[in-house]
Formats: C-alpha cells, structure tokens, sequence
C-alpha cells in the first residue's frame, strides 16, 4: 500500500517538471530582444567670435503625450502614429535633446559655460525647447524632427531666439534600427542651425 501511495506522486511531478521545460523552452526560444538607442555624437565647428561671456542652463526639453516615452515612433497613417516593439530610446526624449543639445553647445564653445538644472549653477542665459515631432516615416525612407527652442536673457527676461527648427533625414535601412542614423542626422541639423543663429544674435548685440 505504501509503495502505491509513493509511485504516483513521483510520476506527476516528473510529468509536471517535463511539461514546464517544454513551455521554457518555447517563450525562451521565441522572445524578442529589447534594443536601446542613443544619438550619435555629432562635432559642430567652434563659432568664430569666441564664446558668450556667461553660464547657459538647458533644462529637459518638453514633450507632449508619447512623444515623450521611450518607444521609438513611426508614422503608420497619414495622422497615425505607432510604437515600436522592442525599440526604445536610451532615456526619454526630453532628456536625450536636452543631453544633445548641452554637447552641441559645449563643442562650438558658444557660451563661457553651459550647465543643467541639477548642478543648481546661478545662469545668465537659458535654452528651452519642446519636441513637435520625431518620428520615422517607413513610406518616404526618412525621419522627421521638429523642436520651438527658445533662448532668453535670464535678466531682464528678454527673448533672444523663438524659432521652430525642422529637419528631415533618409534613413539608413527599413525600422528602428536603420531610423536611428536619420534621427542623429536631424538632430544635428538643427542644433547647427541653431548655433548659427546664436551667433548672429551675438554678433547684433556685440
């Protein structure tokens, strides 16, 4: 009688053990992996003039809605937007133009000192900027990036540059991966125009 109690419970556990291997295998097996993105680093000319005598502080930029979480976008309708799977941007994008734009500034050398909110540096200018759009377009093999920047006197309050920049860029291969170039692209065309700008104003002011 014992040996009928033990033996059936044995043979259920080695079903119940060969039947969760089995499921293992399969999610395993056919998971997809997660990628994660950055920018490529782009290097602006040094703006001739020197620099603006003063700290410039560049908070995160602003998004709205999706446009600021981390799965990557793409245009999958005339007035539709989708995610992709499994693609993601390193950190949000507020955070990952505020990041650019900050390298961008540093390289041109366009201001004495260029900072972020979270160094609590006393600042004499500040850059803001809200994403509009940034996103693949699959049908025309190109991205798509829009930024308002605006750049201000912190005294005295005074609006040096409200402009919206717009820059689009071929891609280099289909999806997320090959979007990624045209996105780095297009962010740098931006910010060069940007800094172009920059230096007109301190050449007005000079």
């Amino acid at each position: 009688m014992s040996g009928l109690t033990v033996s059936k419970p044995t043979v259920n556990r080695r079903l119940f053990l060969a039947g969760l291997l089995a499921l293992g295998g399969c999610s395993v097996g056919g998971a997809p992996r997660d990628s994660f993105y950055r920018l490529a680093e782009s290097s602006p000319p040094v703006l001739p003039g020197g620099p603006i005598p003063g700290v410039i502080d560049v908070p995160p930029f602003r998004a709205a809605g999706i446009i600021n979480e981390r799965s990557i976008l793409f245009r999958s309708g005339t007035n539709e937007l989708s995610q992709y799977s499994y693609h993601y941007w390193f950190e949000p994008p507020g955070a990952l133009l505020q990041r650019a734009a900050i390298d961008a500034l540093r390289a041109s050398e366009a201001f004495e000192a260029v900072t972020s909110p979270e160094l609590r540096l006393d600042r004499d200018y500040e850059l803001l900027g809200n994403i509009r759009r940034l996103e693949h377009v699959p049908s025309s093999s190109s991205v798509i990036v829009e930024i308002d920047v605006s750049l201000r006197r912190v005294r005295g309050n005074e609006a040096l540059i409200l402009k919206t920049y717009e820059a689009d860029a071929p891609t280099s291969g289909g999806g997320a991966a090959g979007a990624v170039a045209g996105f780095s692209q297009a962010v740098s065309a931006i910010f060069t125009a940007m800094l172009n700008d920059i230096a007109a104003v301190r050449d007005q002011s000079a």
